[in-house]
């Protein structure tokens, strides 16, 4: 047996904490702290509806017990707004983009992000999109600075407004590109607006070289919406995507095409974890390609490492060590990183598994 494998500290839950990860599925806007978003409402007179720390302890998107009704309770979009409305100007952008690394870092070892901001919902706090770029660009850039670590960011449409202003909002991002900015994804609550309304975003995204993601069969209990998202969209790989089991067709096709599917074990909703976790479960042993992500740690309360233990677990997804190691290093192949530094991080990551578990 190996020094790795004798030596204590190196038990499953240690090895998956310490282990190296990327995030491929974060909104920046769900990771930003409690005590930043209290001191950016009060540099710009933001009047929250409770104190930023108690804020994020009263999201709910459930009942919850009579005897645990300690209200009132926001849901988590209403919270996502309120967040959105605290970051006016570039040091806020570069601000919150740069503790999201670092606290990335210092909680799961994540080595690479990608995050996905909304600049429509912004666009109605008055922010320009070039201070949002600017920001979240300083803000990377200082951080891999400081910590040697990277990240990049995706434009998220918001499938709430119309096809029109999604590209409108495309045509901003295009005109003013930035090598951190790598790609357009499509969030916000799934059954507001079909994937193909967003066509001509997506088509001139793909034009201008930029990536392409999407949230998909997630809330709506099919998987055309799947199909959509690569055909009309042209989308490289999928986010949640859990309801893609009720057509083996499309699963067949995805596994075969090698589609990734970025998924979250937990959610904001707490009744549909169970469902969610056998979801994931029949995904993986349907062949499927899954990298695991955190979503909105701070507003779920869920970090990426703890994402990987539940997965590890035997109420979870029941992985080993081996399985978790190896979707972490698969999720680099998901990235939106080129040839160069994908091989770069394969080779640290395969290194520290090397040294630390065993293999």
């Amino acid at each position: 047996m190996s020094a790795a494998r004798q030596n204590p500290a190196n038990d499953s839950g240690s090895l998956l904490r310490r282990a190296p990860k990327v995030d491929l599925h974060v909104h920046l806007i769900g990771c930003v702290r409690s005590g930043t978003v209290g001191e950016l409402a009060k540099k710009h007179n933001i009047e929250l509806p409770m104190p930023a720390n108690e804020l994020y302890e009263h999201i709910n998107s459930d009942p919850l017990p009579e005897e645990h009704d300690h209200g009132p309770w926001f849901g988590l979009l209403r919270v996502y707004d309120d967040i959105c409305a605290c970051l006016r100007d570039q040091e806020d952008f570069a601000r919150v983009s740069y503790e999201v690394i670092e606290d990335g870092l210092r909680i799961n070892n994540t080595r690479y992000h990608e995050l996905a901001f909304s600049p429509s919902v912004h666009f109605g706090h008055g922010v320009r999109y070039r201070t949002m770029a600017d920001g979240l660009v300083e803000g990377i850039r200082a951080a891999g600075t400081d910590y040697g670590v990277r990240a990049s960011a995706i434009v998220a449409v918001d499938r709430e407004d119309t096809g029109d202003v999604a590209r409108a909002m495309l045509e901003e991002v295009v005109a003013y590109p930035r090598e951190e900015i790598v790609g357009v994804g499509l969030d916000y609550e799934e059954t507001a607006g079909p994937p193909e309304q967003f066509a001509d975003a997506f088509v001139l995204a793909k034009r201008r070289g930029l990536h392409r993601t999407a949230h998909a069969a997630e809330h709506d209990p099919w998987a055309r919406n799947v199909t959509t998202c690569l055909d009309a969209l042209g989308c490289e790989r999928i986010d949640h995507g859990y309801h893609v089991l009720s057509d083996r067709r499309v699963v067949a096709r995805c596994r075969d095409e090698g589609i990734p599917f970025n998924v979250i074990p937990t959610t904001s909703r707490r009744a549909t974890r169970k469902w969610r976790l056998g979801a994931i479960r029949e995904m993986l042993a349907s062949g499927l390609f899954v990298t695991i992500n955190s979503d909105d740690p701070a507003l779920f309360g869920f970090s990426l490492n703890q994402e990987y233990l539940l997965a590890h677990a035997g109420d979870g997804l029941d992985l080993n060590v081996d399985e978790l190691l190896d979707i972490s290093v698969r999720a680099i192949e998901a990235s939106f990183l080129d040839h160069v530094d994908r091989a770069k991080y394969v080779r640290e990551f395969t290194e520290w598994r090397q040294a630390h578990a065993g293999r």
